[in-house]
């Protein structure tokens, strides 16, 4: 009787942990359940939650024709480059487009009353600059550096977003510099021979004023530059500080033999290009940077772009 007492004693601990389990598991978010919940964190546009508004022809008529012409039509056409630059533009698992910049065009068409319009066949920066010039998309969001020879061609918004170009180092070829206690950039510009860029950006231009002396030497891929500075090929190279900083921290052993500097200094200015006849887009672009700021800076802490 006593271990037959004890048999069904046993039975309910059993049952009791194992209820106990089962509920704990329910109430653990699986890894995708943790993504989803912190991509709803993330800000949404008005875009995703609002009708856009109907206009009379009396409205209408009362806009520029390049504003009126844009609302008939019923999109923004906006420029991005065609390969993901996470978390500024990227194609989520289910193939949806996503980022920071995708959602400050929604925002922007939405603002303006129409509806967002993506164009990503560009296959470098370079050519972003070229479509929205020659009047193939009528705006480029696209993590775009300003400099002054895109600004031949394009009108620049006022800057959502200001990085810090940065140098990476082989820190052993630095070490072989004459050394008169100058900083390496300054090493760098007096002694230095070849610089690596990636072509089709923006640091071809940056390069050139900080390395007037010295060789570029081009590189299709962030991975080939690094690689390059890592054997010697190239004593340095000049790239973007977010893109340089998130591969440091993927790869803190890097910093054994590769120096990253970040340029005070050295600007890069993030801003939306505007085709060149579209001015009255233009002016209503940079009324919209400094209206909704607090929107935009929103966005870039939300994608961690920029601290809290």
């Amino acid at each position: 009787m006593i271990n037959r007492y004890i048999h069904l004693c046993c039975r309910c601990l059993v049952l009791m942990l194992l209820t106990f389990v089962a509920a704990s598991c329910a109430n653990t978010p699986s890894p995708e359940h943790a993504v989803a919940a912190k991509e709803k964190k993330k800000p949404s546009s008005a875009a995703k939650s609002h009708a856009l508004p109907v206009y009379t022809e009396e409205q209408l008529a009362a806009y520029p024709d390049e504003i009126s012409e844009i609302i008939r039509r019923g999109q923004l056409r906006i420029a991005v480059y065609r390969e993901d630059r996470y978390p500024f533009f990227y194609s989520d698992e289910q193939g949806q487009l996503r980022g920071s910049d995708i959602d400050l065009a929604r925002d922007i068409a939405y603002k303006l009353g129409v509806k967002a319009a993506f164009i990503r066949t560009a296959d470098s920066f370079d050519r972003i600059v070229e479509q929205v010039a020659a009047g193939e998309a009528d705006i480029a969001i696209s993590k775009l550096s300003m400099t002054l020879e895109r600004a031949k061609k394009v009108l620049f918004s006022e800057p959502y977003l200001t990085l810090r170009q940065t140098l990476i180092i082989n820190r052993l070829q630095l070490a072989g510099l004459e050394q008169d206690d100058r900083d390496p950039l300054e090493l760098i510009q007096t002694y230095g021979d070849r610089i690596g860029i990636i072509g089709g950006t923006s640091y071809a231009s940056f390069a050139s004023e900080l390395f007037p002396d010295q060789q570029q030497v081009v590189f299709p891929t962030l991975d080939l530059l690094i690689e390059a500075v890592k054997s010697g090929e190239v004593l340095a190279a000049v790239y973007d500080e977010f893109e340089l900083m998130g591969y440091q921290k993927k790869h803190p052993s890097s910093s054994l033999y590769l120096q990253y500097l970040r340029l005070e200094n050295q600007t890069d200015s993030i801003a939306v290009a505007v085709a060149p006849g579209l001015r009255q887009l233009h002016s209503w672009m940079n009324v919209y940077m400094q209206l909704q700021r607090g929107y935009v800076n929103g966005l870039l802490r939300a994608y961690e772009i920029i601290a809290e």
